[in-house]
């Protein structure tokens, strides 16, 4: 093998690959092994392994891992810069490493340092545009990069353009558009999955991403990690029968790396089912999972699982294990330190309202609420009865009767810093924005950031904000 195939793309590296995005990971690596002492000469292999990291690293959350990670990855651009300057996968093989660690990064709350490596990445990316405009691989990570600028709040823009990364929403989803329609892109499983959660939490198009998923028959018969992008987007969609399917039906075999982040989704969409083995999964991905993200969360569904099966005590213990866990990285995690603050036993009506209405339950959250008379509520439960229901007539397509709802919520909370008004309001400003009334979008997306926000403060304001960058 001459030194112009020291980064080639062959056979046995394509099926390492794959076997990585089915989170075979074992079997990757000793496919890895085998090319490393068949094609001594070929150094991409050592670019392949680094994905079996980012992902163990990022889907783990095991800090133990982090320094040797970190040692292979310092490693690993210490052979890839040795390689073919002249081959299109030189930078863009040190350009994906160098994003691959910042996602990692960030997870670890490494945020300058993250900013950095993506700076670098996304400069190696442009420069191999320019030297090799028809290698598409760079559009799928440009068209990653340039999405998430484009979503970049307007306080941390100017910083941004600083630091030269600049993109528009628009042209991201574009870009990786174009390469998912290519016939034999060889990164299509990556650019299927960047796409369809770009469209559900930056665009916010949950219909587009399932759809996407749809038409690409992505099989879950024998690939976990699809396992886990269906059911994320499924529910996002209020698809719970569909969470629960996926989830049961996974596949079981010790050959594929665990997402234990899997036993807290079907926990939690048998909770949304009022389903009593609701507790045996939140329970194990407590005990199994070695990271942070949800762990507050899981605590607090556990607690809601016994307030609607009459254990009040059980509630107050488990509400109290969240309050005690240290560390709140989600949006839920610290949604539930709040709740746990609050030391308050909530309405057990609306919050089985709540919870099937987190399942898609629509009808029944309706007759669940109906239930009550708002009469006999004051203070937070009256305003959350009210948007509970303007939710419910959101989601049932009746548009006035939610409308409604939304304005009494945003009356009711007047001297209250509950969510409830904040997301009203951006609600409000998503339907005006739905039907070309931009200057009441606009109003309404501000509102929606100005108002305070005892929970969900900085996903609010992120939609809201998106909300303005579409609008205005």
């Amino acid at each position: 093998m001459t030194n112009a195939q020291d980064l080639e793309w062959s056979e046995d590296c394509s099926k390492a690959y794959h076997l990585i995005f089915q989170f075979k990971f074992n079997e990757s690596k000793a496919l890895i092994q085998t090319i490393k002492s068949k094609e001594s000469n070929n150094k991409m292999p050592y670019f392949i392994e680094n994905y079996i990291d980012f992902f163990t690293l990022y889907v783990s959350e095991d800090k133990s891992l982090y320094p040797q990670v970190k040692n292979n990855i310092s490693n690993r651009l210490v052979v890839l810069k040795s390689c073919d300057k002249n081959s299109p996968y030189y930078l863009y093989t040190q350009a994906e490493i160098y994003l691959q660690w910042a996602l990692c990064k960030l997870k670890f709350q490494e945020y300058l340092s993250a900013v950095l490596d993506i700076r670098k990445a996304f400069n190696l990316l442009n420069e191999n545009q320019k030297k090799f405009p028809n290698f598409k691989a760079n559009l799928k990570s440009l068209g990653f990069l340039h999405t998430i600028f484009g979503a970049i709040p307007d306080n941390f823009k100017f910083g941004a353009k600083v630091l030269g990364l600049k993109g528009s929403i628009e042209q991201g989803l574009k870009e990786l558009h174009e390469v998912i329609e290519l016939k034999d892109f060889e990164f299509k499983s990556e650019a299927l999955i960047l796409y369809t959660f770009l469209q559900l939490h930056i665009n916010k198009n949950q219909e587009s991403a399932w759809k996407l998923l749809e038409n690409q028959k992505l099989s879950t018969e024998d690939n976990l990690l699809n396992v886990f992008i269906r059911a994320n987007v499924a529910h996002y969609l209020g698809k719970n029968d569909e969470v629960i399917q996926l989830i049961q039906n996974k596949p079981k075999s010790d050959n594929f790396y665990p997402i234990y982040y899997l036993d807290f989704m079907l926990g939690n969409a048998l909770l949304q089912k009022l389903n009593k083995n609701a507790y045996y999964y939140l329970n194990k991905y407590l005990e199994k999972f070695k990271g942070n993200s949800y762990k507050k969360e899981a605590y607090r569904k556990i607690a809601w699982y016994y307030l609607i099966n009459n254990q009040p005590s059980n509630y107050k213990k488990y509400l109290q294990l969240c309050k005690n866990y240290p560390i709140a990285i989600t949006d839920e995690d610290k949604a539930a330190q709040k709740e746990a603050e609050r030391n308050l036993i909530p309405n057990k009506i609306l919050l089985e309202s709540r919870i099937l209405f987190d399942g898609g339950y629509f009808n029944k959250s309706l007759q669940k609420i109906n239930e009550l008379d708002d009469k006999q509520l004051q203070n937070r439960d009256l305003v959350e009865y009210y948007y509970r229901k303007a939710r419910i007539y959101d989601e049932l397509n009746k548009k006035v009767e939610a409308n409604t709802n939304y304005i009494l919520v945003m009356n009711k909370s007047i001297g209250f810093d509950y969510y409830f008004a904040a997301n009203a309001s951006l609600k409000l400003a998503q339907f005006f924005e739905q039907n070309n009334k931009k200057s009441l979008a606009i109003k309404y997306y501000n509102k929606a950031i100005a108002l305070p926000k005892d929970e969900y403060e900085n996903s609010i304001n992120a939609e809201a904000k998106a909300g303005l960058n579409r609008v205005q």
